[in-house]
């Protein structure tokens, strides 16, 4: 029988804050406990958390955006979102985002006014595809903070919906508002590539020539300037002497020996590239696009042997790189290897991070090549659910249906 002291503690124990503190911690031991333990081999599910547990909901919310149920995440912390809590803003944020419901996690960092947020969502949209949620959350973090926000809407312009004249007038705004901006070079340098991109050279010179007048150790406004000047019809010494410049600025880490590669590659100098070529991966190694260029520099000389050996070390590197998978596809079918072709660009297939349907495209071609008809129209298949018009799948399917 317990002694009147022990019983007398007990009941204390049982209406203290003390006894509250241990349901406390021995729920979040158990909670820990569990979120180490494999799937397979958890036990029965995790008890309700005690009263007074501030942050379970947000751990909950987080196992279960983890596990795949964005909807029990947003009931978790529904509430505490409304209320301002950040942590809780962000976990809803995220679960509206795995639901598609992208305008809705768009809305929550708008209120809050948090730009790093907004341009989350923007990523998180455009990984996903929804490109049109992606270019109002980039907007709307250019407009909250034109200094985090101008340069990935630019971007997004630019690489996802080639819109020049857009971009072009998100760059002027930002440079004219913020010309004390440390992004400022940066953004008049973009602001040249896109005129370059509309062949607007005198306009491009004039915009990289600014850069220079700002920052003169800027390598990438050299570079910029080589190409404006050779495309404009300069002449390749032209070119040669801004990229030359770029080698000897501060901090540009092979990108003029990179240029110097691919302006030789265009004059069709190919062994005199592939030596500037090797010069940039050796002060870059890093650079796992520039493997790809000079790689199909090689290929493109006719050269496969060498092509082979730099796409192999680009993906001995980067293993998971599928722009090397799908480059070296192409080099093993221009080299009469069918087997080596299928397994690359399967492999193409499986790392790239958003359907490609020059990928699908590839696949159909080198699978037509080597016979296995069934397979091509697959990948034709599944390049026309991207582009229902797209030519060479058409093209692909009409041989084939023959």
């Amino acid at each position: 029988m317990l002694s009147l002291p022990v019983l007398a503690l007990i009941a204390l124990l049982g209406f203290s804050p003390m006894h509250q503190a241990w349901l406390i911690n021995a729920w979040s031991l158990q909670y820990a406990h569990r979120a180490f333990e494999p799937l397979a081999v958890q036990s029965a599910a995790l008890p309700d958390p005690p009263a007074g547990h501030a942050r379970a909901k947000f751990w909950l919310a987080s196992a279960a955006l983890q596990s795949g149920d964005p909807v029990l995440a947003e009931t978790l912390v529904a509430s505490q979102a409304a209320q301002g809590d950040p942590l809780a803003m962000r976990l809803l944020s995220d679960a509206l985002a795995a639901q598609g419901d992208f305008a809705g996690a768009l809305a929550i960092w708008q209120k809050a006014g948090d730009a790093a947020s907004v341009l989350r969502v923007a990523s998180q949209a455009g990984q996903a595809g929804h490109l049109e949620d992606a270019l109002m959350a980039y907007q709307a973090a250019w407009e909250l903070d034109k200094e985090s926000g101008t340069l990935p809407l630019a971007n997004f312009q630019i690489n996802s919906q080639q819109d020049y004249g857009a971009a072009e007038n998100v760059l002027r705004q930002s440079l004219a508002a913020l010309p004390n901006s440390r992004y400022w070079p940066q953004w008049s340098n973009r602001l040249g590539d896109v005129l370059r991109a509309q062949k607007r050279w005198d306009e491009a010179i004039a915009v990289y020539e600014s850069t220079l007048v700002h920052s003169p150790d800027d390598w990438a406004a050299h570079i910029g300037l080589g190409w404006a000047k050779y495309e404009r019809g300069d002449g390749l010494p032209a070119a040669m002497s801004e990229f030359q410049k770029a080698i000897n600025a501060p901090k540009s880490q092979g990108n003029g020996q990179l240029a110097i590669a691919q302006v030789l590659t265009r004059e069709k100098r190919f062994e005199e590239a592939d030596a500037w070529f090797a010069q940039a991966l050796t002060l870059n190694p890093d650079a796992r696009w520039w493997y790809v260029v000079r790689g199909n520099a090689a290929r493109q000389a006719g050269n496969l042997t060498l092509a082979l050996a730099v796409y192999q070390e680009a993906l001995a590197r980067f293993p998971d790189f599928a722009p090397a998978y799908y480059e070296i596809a192409y080099a093993y079918q221009l080299n009469d290897q069918p087997a080596q072709a299928m397994t690359a660009i399967e492999q193409a297939l499986a790392f790239m991070n958003l359907p490609n349907i020059g990928y699908y495209i590839r696949a159909g071609n080198i699978y037509e090549a080597a016979g296995k008809k069934e397979q091509a129209l697959q990948f034709y298949r599944q390049a026309l659910l991207i582009d229902p018009q797209n030519a060479a799948a058409l093209k692909g399917l009409e041989r084939l249906d023959k």
